[in-house]
């Protein structure tokens, strides 16, 4: 079996040269292997992975050390028949489910996502020099919160803030009306859907995941839009769901920036049948920006929880923001390397919510990071240092937490 492996790879980098070498087949480091049929079909070949490693000083509790490869992503990408027929289906590698916590009753919540991210087909029925609107159906972003929508390939920092985690960094299934109009000129991005789980990861992860069925008869609503009041932000994509933070416009690196806003709806029921329905309604608002190498980004969340038959015992009120900012700095000589710094403000109050921030407290959090982009989000080294404050809603003092975080990243 060992000695098969070193021939099998062998096998699989001879057969990858000689389809490169075939017409309409193309590769390149940091884009991957891409294939352009015509439009009839096309396909776009990216991996990457992430490593990293965390020590964390924790003020009441045990201090942690570890590494951890946290993401190791391949993705296929592209158009099928049609030019309006578009597909993506990703998987994560290192994703492998687990407990996360343990609900009201003391059993434990468990993430029964496979290495599944997104596998999804879109049909854009109206195409024009105007903008696109279509259809999707499948497994993905929920489509709700910016941060959270755009690609964890292209983070400023080594992770989303703690605001963006607790109320939007979620996948679901079902179905999204997605698309933009006025591409050519000031472009407005929306979706609206119907999915089976909640935009909240935490309350999704309780109701079974994101690959869950519903276990109610009723579904969860988001509708959500952006516009791009001074041009193109988002690099001529449809949707923000490839959006790499930061401003590495090499020529005019003019002001141009992205005002949004959202709700999503949530009906969930808890699993085992015989629990109350949750019905919760959250908010957003959000910001970003960019000019001459420097980029802002501002996000603002409100929710509101109700368990049916608790009365205004079962009512939270939760809510969280998130403020951040990043410059790059120029090129020394004949490098590709680039420097970048930034600095992040983020907080959630929990208000006693069991479907947020996974923790009854309210949390604060400062980051400083400094990244090294050796070729872009391609492939880059990050280095960051939270300091974190938690004081607990009920009761017990407060702790301040000490976390460093070094992360590498390769997308081939």
């Amino acid at each position: 079996m060992r000695k098969s492996i070193p021939y099998g790879l062998l096998a699989f980098a001879v057969s990858t040269s000689l389809l490169v070498a075939q017409e309409g087949w193309s590769a390149k480091a940091g884009s991957g292997l891409t294939y352009n049929g015509g439009d009839s079909f096309g396909v776009n070949w990216l991996n990457f992975v992430q490593v990293g490693w965390s020590f964390a000083n924790n003020e009441n509790a045990a201090d942690t050390n570890s590494f951890d490869v946290g993401t190791a992503r391949t993705q296929l990408r592209g158009h099928a028949f049609s030019k309006n027929i578009i597909y993506r289906l990703q998987l994560d590698l290192a994703d492998s489910g687990g407990a996360i916590g343990e609900d009201e009753f003391g059993d434990p919540i468990i993430n029964g996502d496979s290495i599944l991210k997104d596998a999804y087909a879109q049909y854009n029925f109206s195409t024009s020099d105007d903008g696109r609107v279509g259809v999707r159906l499948g497994q993905g972003k929920t489509m709700f919160g910016l941060e959270s929508t755009g690609w964890v390939h292209g983070l400023w920092f080594v992770d989303r803030s703690i605001a963006s985690q607790a109320f939007a960094d979620a996948r679901s299934r079902g179905a999204w009306v997605v698309g933009s109009v006025m591409e050519k000129d000031k472009p407005i991005r929306f979706a609206v859907g119907a999915m089976n789980t909640d935009a909240s990861p935490v309350a999704a992860a309780a109701f079974g995941g994101e690959e869950a069925s519903n276990p109610d008869n009723e579904l969860s609503y988001v509708a959500a839009v952006n516009w791009d009041i001074l041009g193109d932000f988002f690099g001529g994509e449809q949707t923000a769901e490839y959006w790499r933070q930061g401003d590495f416009r090499s020529g005019d690196t003019e002001l141009k920036g992205t005002i949004g806003a959202g709700v999503a709806l949530g009906n969930s029921q808890l699993p085992a049948g015989a629990q109350p329905d949750l019905e919760s309604t959250t908010f957003n608002v959000n910001t970003a920006w960019t000019v001459n190498n420097i980029n802002l980004l501002g996000e603002f969340y409100t929710r509101t929880d109700e368990i049916d038959g608790a009365g205004s015992a079962g009512e939270t009120e939760p809510m969280g923001w998130a403020v951040s900012g990043g410059y790059l700095l120029p090129k020394s000589g004949d490098s590709a390397m680039q420097w970048g710094l930034g600095l992040r403000v983020a907080m959630v109050e929990s208000d006693s919510s069991p479907f947020v921030a996974g923790v009854d407290a309210d949390v604060t959090e400062i980051s400083g990071v400094v990244n090294a982009f050796y070729h872009g989000h391609a492939c880059k080294t990050q280095l960051q240092y939270t300091w974190q404050d938690i004081d607990p809603a009920t009761g017990g003092s407060s702790q301040n937490n000490h976390i460093l975080s070094l992360l590498f990243q390769l997308t081939f």
